[in-house]
């Protein structure tokens, strides 16, 4: 029986280097730069100026039936739409007067 032990933990080891090697392979083919920005019409502002394209949901309603589908949006550097991680990054600005509420507010739960 170790026999077959060694022969099935060896093509294990080898079936888990070969989807090493294939996983590599994918993650260089997948990284890859955003195409360049081409000059046209902004989707959204309806100004000239250098664009990207943008992939978006569109849902119609007509005469009761619903259509859905991926709608290809071309938008300039104002206009586009923001990457969650470039939302979560802006950290609006506090007045003197909501800090010192703030500072209250923490003062009395302490308390």
């Amino acid at each position: 029986m170790s026999l077959f032990d060694n022969h099935f933990a060896a093509k294990n080891a080898a079936q888990s280097r070969a989807w090493a090697m294939d996983d590599e392979k994918q993650k260089k083919e997948k990284s890859r730069e955003p195409a360049p920005p081409k000059m046209g019409i902004c989707d959204k502002c309806h100004r000239e100026a250098l664009v990207r394209s943008y992939r978006s949901r569109q849902t119609d309603r007509t005469e009761g039936a619903a259509s859905f589908g991926v709608v290809t949006k071309y938008y300039c550097e104002e206009c586009a739409p923001k990457s969650r991680r470039e939302r979560d990054a802006e950290v609006p600005q506090l007045s003197n007067k909501q800090v010192k509420n703030l500072m209250r507010s923490a003062k009395k739960g302490l308390l």
